[in-house]
């Protein structure tokens, strides 16, 4: 009896352990992606008062994540294990369509006159292909309104433009 409650205590810690590495390499894929534009908008919000807000969003986009932990905790562990052949790997595909999208569109980006608002666009392009790929659909659909949130990095006298 104690060597089953060893071995799920194993299990457990090896779901956190997986789940940790699963959310780091999000957060250092998109950091790594993206941080020349987020240090320009950051350092621009805090020089000018009309892209002060972007301040915030970090702290927001935390918040609503803290907001949906129980869900995410009970979504995530979910497989595809029930799902038909055919369609077990589709959001793993639509994941890695949303992520080559969004690598698309930050290196045409690169290429014009506004590099930063294609830039700030794609990322949440990019963190909802992460997620796909990483998790799955029901994860997606419980993060989508923060990370939808993220489009808010864009500076505002920008956003006239799109």
């Amino acid at each position: 009896m104690e060597k089953i409650g060893r071995i799920s205590r194993l299990r457990i810690r090896q779901s956190h352990v997986a789940l940790t590495v699963k959310i780091a390499a999000i957060t250092l894929a998109t950091l790594v992606l993206f941080s020349q534009d987020l240090a320009i908008i950051f350092n621009d919000a805090l020089r000018s008062e009309t892209t002060s807000h972007i301040l915030a969003i970090p702290i927001i986009f935390t918040y609503l994540i803290y907001r949906k932990r129980k869900m995410l905790r009970a979504v995530t562990p979910l497989e595809t294990q029930g799902q038909p052949k055919e369609t077990k790997h589709l959001p793993t595909i639509a994941g890695i369509l949303l992520s080559t999208t969004a690598i698309l569109l930050y290196w045409y980006g690169s290429y014009t006159f506004t590099p930063l608002e294609y830039h700030m666009s794609a990322l949440p392009i990019f963190a909802a292909g992460l997620t796909l790929i990483l998790f799955n659909p029901q994860t997606l659909r419980q993060v989508a309104f923060p990370i939808a949130f993220l489009i808010l990095l864009t500076p505002a006298f920008s956003m006239v433009y799109l």
